[in-house]
């Protein structure tokens, strides 16, 4: 089964991923058209967006109505321009994972890549779930819009679109940029946290190897030969090259989703504290409901890669107590030096990072929320 099929399939039904199997000329020119249509159609709606707080808007509570889409849809495109550009990339991560040293040996190293496959899965319905309820409100929100005459969001468009027949083919437009970019989204943040728990189930497995390892030597150690220690330090070997495997993966999607999550990181910040602003000084009903749900989603989506990233560092960092809780006596002098490597690195965690501003971790998100909190008072004085 391919890695992370239930992600790649979000994205592919956004025109974001064309499916690695598909080897038509034919298949490949019409899912390029129909990337390029979302792209459009996600452009288009930035465009407006964008316009419309530049040339008309005059008033804070306006802009920060406005801004929240705006935001959102800025951080969607290069979350759509990242899965476009660097495709090979993402290719060569998907079939590092399934090839060795990677790839799952035995029943009970199978076993621990599917527990993380069936956690990914899990988590990854319930994000899409969650992602789908909030799209589904605003969507309903726009055609209640459409019913009393005006668009699905506040946007401006260089005609006049009085006309019935110009009217609903801008509000489809918008409508369906809206659908677009939510499934983007759902596939990035949970591609995000599909990659960074594979990550954490190679750690499982490489911990899984060395235990192993130790058993079987305590096992042998009355029936040792020559040969049978030169076997095991390419044994040791083969485990040192599947360490630096994962740190090198780690490295490549930590370049693949930098900008994505440098982007995510400040564009959350300034969405939350605009809700909260809003919310403080729009209570109605139908913006509060909108409103609450919207804001619920943004706090979960940063939480995601937050959390992923987190969970990686202390994977990372707890390889060291396995190979520390190996029977080092019954090894040679060079095993030791080479488990003593292993341990030596293990100690710096694997951190995936976006420049020296934003740290995928729990304190991250808890930064974050600080920032957010200060920002919202900020604007609330202004």
């Amino acid at each position: 089964m391919q890695i992370l099929s239930f992600n790649f399939f979000l994205y592919t039904i956004s025109g974001m991923w064309r499916p690695i199997e598909w080897s038509s000329k034919c298949f490949k020119m019409l899912y390029s058209m129909f990337t390029c249509f979302t792209m459009c159609l996600l452009i288009i709606l930035f465009l407006a967006q964008l316009l419309d707080i530049i040339l008309v808007i005059d008033n804070v509570d306006d802009f920060a109505a406005n801004s929240l889409l705006l935001l959102s849809v800025i951080s969607v495109l290069f979350k759509a321009v990242a899965a476009v550009t660097r495709r090979d990339k993402i290719v060569n991560l998907i079939e590092t994972l399934q090839k060795k040293p990677c790839r799952a040996y035995n029943e009970e190293e199978n076993d621990i890549q599917m527990k993380f496959d069936r956690l990914i899965r899990s988590y990854s319905i319930s994000y899409t779930s969650l992602a789908s309820f909030s799209a589904t409100g605003a969507v309903i929100g726009g055609v209640l819009n459409i019913l009393e005459g005006e668009l699905p969001f506040r946007t401006w468009v260089p005609y006049d679109y009085t006309s019935p027949l110009l009217f609903w083919i801008t509000s489809i437009q918008e409508l369906v940029a809206l659908i677009f970019a939510t499934i983007v989204n759902v596939a990035t943040e949970t591609t995000v946290l599909g990659f960074c728990l594979q990550i954490c189930a190679q750690f499982e497995i490489l911990e899984h190897r060395l235990q192993r390892m130790a058993k079987e030597k305590k096992k042998e150690t009355f029936r040792i030969s020559l040969n049978d220690a030169s076997n095991e330090t390419g044994r040791l070997s083969e485990h040192i090259l599947h360490h630096l495997c994962i740190i090198r993966l780690a490295k490549i999607i930590n370049n693949v989703f930098s900008q994505v999550i440098f982007v995510q990181f400040f564009a959350s910040i300034l969405v939350l504290c605009l809700t909260l602003y809003h919310l403080s000084s729009h209570m109605t009903i139908a913006d509060f409901v909108t409103l609450i749900v919207y804001t619920l989603c943004m706090f979960v989506q940063i939480f995601v890669y937050c959390w992923a990233g987190n969970e990686v560092m202390l994977k990372s960092t707890g390889l060291s107590e396995t190979v520390y809780q190996i029977d080092w006596i019954l090894m040679p002098i060079n095993e030791r030096k080479d488990l003593l490597m292993i341990m030596k690195r293990s100690t710096r965690p694997i951190k995936f990072t976006s420049s020296f501003l934003v740290t995928l971790s729990l304190e991250s998100y808890g930064n974050l929320l600080k920032a957010t909190y200060s920002a919202f008072n900020l604007l609330q004085q202004s």
